[in-house]
C-alpha cells in the first residue's frame, strides 16, 4: 500500500516542483514587462526592442540562464531560457505581448516548449 502511494506521490510532487520553479522564472520578467510598457507608451513606433535598447541587464539565477527581449511595440516578446528546473529538457518560455495603441496597455500571453503539465497557471 505504501509503495503504491509513493509511486503516485513522487511524480505529482516532481511536477508541482517544476511548475513552482517555472513560476519563479516568470515572476523575474516583471521589470522587462514594465520597461517595455513604458518605452512603448512613450514611443509606440519602436521597431527593435532588445535588452540593450531598453538598458536591461539580467543576471543569471538558479532557474534562468538568460532573458531576451525582442519584437517591436506592436508585438513585443520576452524569451526566458530556463535551467535547473527539474524538467528534462529545461523549457524555454516565450511571453508575447499585444500592444493596444488606444488604451496604451499590453496584454501578455505565455507559451512554453515544455510539457503542459509543467506550465504554471500564473501566465
Amino acid at each position: 500500500m505504501i509503495t503504491i502511494t509513493l509511486a503516485m506521490a513522487i511524480p505529482a510532487y516532481s511536477n508541482y516542483s517544476i511548475r513552482a520553479n517555472l513560476g519563479v522564472s516568470l515572476s523575474a520578467v516583471s521589470p522587462a514587462k514594465t520597461s517595455i510598457l513604458y518605452a512603448c507608451q512613450e514611443n509606440p513606433t519602436i521597431s527593435n526592442l532588445s535588452n540593450q535598447a531598453l538598458g536591461l541587464n539580467f543576471e543569471t539565477t538558479k532557474y534562468i540562464s538568460d532573458i531576451e527581449l525582442g519584437g517591436d511595440c506592436d508585438v513585443p516578446t520576452i524569451t526566458i531560457i530556463t535551467q535547473a528546473t527539474g524538467a528534462q529538457p529545461d523549457p524555454v518560455l516565450t511571453i508575447t505581448g499585444d500592444f493596444d495603441g488606444v488604451t496604451r496597455r499590453i496584454t501578455w500571453l505565455c507559451v512554453s516548449d515544455g510539457l503542459e503539465i509543467h506550465f504554471p497557471g500564473v501566465c
